[in-house]
């Protein structure tokens, strides 16, 4: 089950971000993407095993994190909180934004098979713990027919 996140969920999707992020947010990121962000959680078995935290901005939004628990990666669970909570967006945004590590394969292809196309590269954005730094993919999704064809 897919659902707007709750206070009570933050050390659940807390704990899914260490897990997955060498550079991860920490309790009160999370708390002030509540009341600010359109923020969900992918529920399974009563358990919170992955997270979504979306910013729109007029007519635009941007992806800012998204983790599906390690132990439940590669069933589609991703891909399914991904598409909900884009559905869930209350301004219908014309353009959806993301940045991502070059080097994150599996979310690149979760995001292709979403319908993301790569329109840019931020050299050097992401650090690494070894002091290093990767590149960002820019990556948007076209929500409105009139938009679409600008990316294909």
């Amino acid at each position: 089950m897919i659902r707007l996140m709750q206070k009570s969920d933050l050390s659940s999707v807390a704990q899914i971000e260490k897990l997955v992020q060498s550079h991860p947010w920490n309790i009160a990121q999370f708390e002030e993407s509540l009341a600010s962000y359109q923020c969900t959680v992918f529920e399974k078995s009563n358990q919170v095993v992955g997270f979504c935290i979306l910013q729109t901005v007029l007519d635009e939004a941007n992806l800012l994190l998204m983790a599906i628990h390690p132990n439940q990666q590669g069933q589609g669970l991703g891909y399914q909180l991904l598409d909900e909570s884009i559905q869930m967006l209350k301004n219908n945004p014309i353009q959806i934004f993301l940045e991502v590590r070059e080097s994150n394969t599996a979310a690149i292809a979760l995001y292709e098979k979403s319908d993301f196309h790569q329109i840019d590269l931020r050299k050097n954005y992401y650090p690494n713990k070894d002091g290093s730094r990767e590149h960002a993919i820019i990556m948007v999704k076209a929500c409105s027919d009139d938009f679409s064809q600008l990316f294909k």
